[in-house]
């Protein structure tokens, strides 16, 4: 059926209730960069040695000097993410009459982080390339014609 004054679906590129992100907000590029980059460091921590669910949410925002620090809300689901994958293994350890989960990487998990570490390695490649394409012209430094 159709509504006159209405747009068609097919007509209408957005939904109103979907917001579209400002793609030139850093903050926006940071987000989606720190999101991925927390998997990549969740692996190369436990990549040292087991640790449980807060000493990783320490030990990637000290590696990272705080530029990635996950929070405990989205540790634990990439740590059952990772597990159900068979990158991780965990067992119930008991401290001080408290048990805590402690994560290992498994040879997979390895496997996984050494493919990470290539994977990042290029696209940072790729990003360094770009830089020059994204420097502004030096007519436009410098107001020259």
């Amino acid at each position: 059926m159709y509504n006159a004054g209405m747009p068609s679906t097919a007509e209408s590129p957005r939904r109103a209730s979907r917001s579209t992100p400002d793609y030139t907000d850093r903050a926006y590029w940071q987000g989606s960069i720190k999101m991925s980059l927390s998997k990549f460091f969740v692996l190369r921590v436990l990549h040292r040695q087991p640790m449980h669910g807060y000493e990783v949410v320490q030990a990637v925002a000290k590696t990272t000097r705080g530029c990635c620090s996950p929070t405990e809300g989205t540790i634990y689901p990439m740590l059952a993410d990772f597990e159900s994958d068979g990158c991780l293994r965990s067992h119930l350890e008991t401290v001080q009459g408290r048990e805590r989960k402690v994560y290992a990487l498994t040879e997979r998990g390895r496997d996984a982080f050494r493919t990470a570490v290539a994977a990042w390695l290029e696209a940072t490649d790729c990003i360094l390339a770009s830089k020059a394409a994204a420097a502004p012209r030096r007519s436009e430094q410098d107001g020259c014609c």
